[in-house]
């Protein structure tokens, strides 16, 4: 099947960032035998420096076409006219050598939905955003959704929560399909606490206020305060760093909080090796990629009930915790402490690359473009 999927890209003269659910996807579905190529479209503001255009590179295997269309977030307006443009510009060099995908799947900005309604290809649509991920929505978050859903022959998104909020809001039923887990990098190893002498947390992610760094620091503290010998590493950078670090200082963490920055999954990995579990304090989510890669390393898990962790977080691997809450987040910290001896580290990662793995989810996605293509008329029925 010849596929392209379109999603974000971050260029710079020497430097490729592109998003890295949508391009995990495109690996998935090459690794399966399928023609696939990859749109990635930068419609950040001119401020974000770097070289503006089109051009075409390869990446771990896949066709690239990037195009850098500068916008900026606001207006909404602005930026979607940039997208459509940034679409079209692709377009033309996705197909120029004669290529044509026969089914389009869309990632976040939706530039490619209405060309691929005007060139009378298939589509797919992924919300991702987090702004879909609550219980009301502004009225132009709603419209958005509303116009966007539209024009998809099959809206997805990685979570029940997220598809059970889009159906309340919009009528529309998404298909959930998780996102993947890189099993060539995450993978389990023996587990040997007995010289240690504190439990070891580890976290990851982008250091905003939406992932609740400040109540792991807190609920860590709690720990301590009650003779509970624990540590934590903290993976990720962000804006609140600076403030996080003068929030372990004052609650007298200093010798047991190591921020690392920003690692490559190969680093994570490697580290990950050497801990007792992972903890995740988001106060919203709407997955958790970071868990199952944890869960792939055989680590037990500590989540809240945010929205995504729910689909794959339970008693087999993890522990789940109210969000927003220290002591909550702090209770089930120390029921995992008791808990790990039990905790098997190849079961979990089994089950985690059972249902994350790329082959899995590529599984998945074909089944749904399946559905797609033989639901779509063909030209002159």
């Amino acid at each position: 099947m010849r596929i392209l999927i379109t999603g974000r890209g971050f260029d710079a003269a020497d430097t490729h960032q592109l998003g890295v659910f949508e391009l995990d996807q495109a690996k998935a579905l090459r690794s399966a035998g399928h023609d696939v190529r990859f749109a990635a479209v930068d419609t950040r503001s001119i401020l974000r420096r770097r070289p503006l255009g089109c051009r075409a590179y390869t990446l771990d295997g896949v066709d690239i076409f990037y195009c850098a269309t500068p916008a900026g977030a606001r207006p909404a307006s602005l930026a979607e006219a940039a997208q459509r443009s940034a679409a079209r510009a692709i377009w033309r060099r996705v197909t120029a050598d004669g290529w044509r995908p026969e089914i389009i799947h869309s990632h976040f900005g939706a530039g490619f939905l209405p060309l691929a309604r005007e060139v009378g290809i298939p589509a797919v649509f992924t919300e991702h955003s987090s702004a879909a991920n609550r219980d009301e929505l502004p009225p132009a978050e709603l419209r958005r959704e509303q116009r966007t859903y539209a024009l998809a022959g099959r809206v997805l998104c990685v979570s029940s929560a997220l598809a059970r909020r889009i159906e309340a809001h919009t009528g529309v039923a998404p298909t959930v399909v998780p996102n993947i887990v890189d099993t060539g990098v995450f993978r389990p190893s023996a587990y040997e606490r007995s010289a240690r002498e504190s439990f070891r947390f580890v976290t990851a992610g982008n250091l905003l206020p939406v992932k609740g760094m400040d109540l792991l620091l807190e609920a860590t503290a709690q720990l301590r305060d009650r003779g509970e010998g624990v540590s934590l590493t903290v993976i990720g950078d962000g804006p609140e760093e600076k403030s996080l670090r003068a929030l372990a200082e004052r609650l007298e963490l200093t010798g047991a909080v190591r921020f690392t920055g920003r690692l490559t999954r190969p680093e994570m990995a490697e580290l990950y090796k050497d801990q007792d579990a992972f903890v995740l304090a988001s106060r919203a989510e709407t997955f958790g990629v970071v868990l199952i890669e944890a869960l792939a390393a055989g680590l037990p898990v500590v989540a809240t009930r945010c929205g995504g962790p729910e689909d794959f977080v339970d008693a087999s691997n993890g522990v789940l915790a109210a969000p927003g809450d220290a002591d909550a987040l702090a209770a089930a910290m120390e029921q995992m402490i008791a808990k790990r001896p039990a905790y098997d580290g190849a079961a979990i990662s089994a089950a985690a690359r059972e249902r994350f793995s790329p082959e899995a989810v590529a599984l998945k996605l074909l089944q749904v473009y399946a559905d797609v293509l033989t639901a779509t008329p063909r030209e002159g029925e």
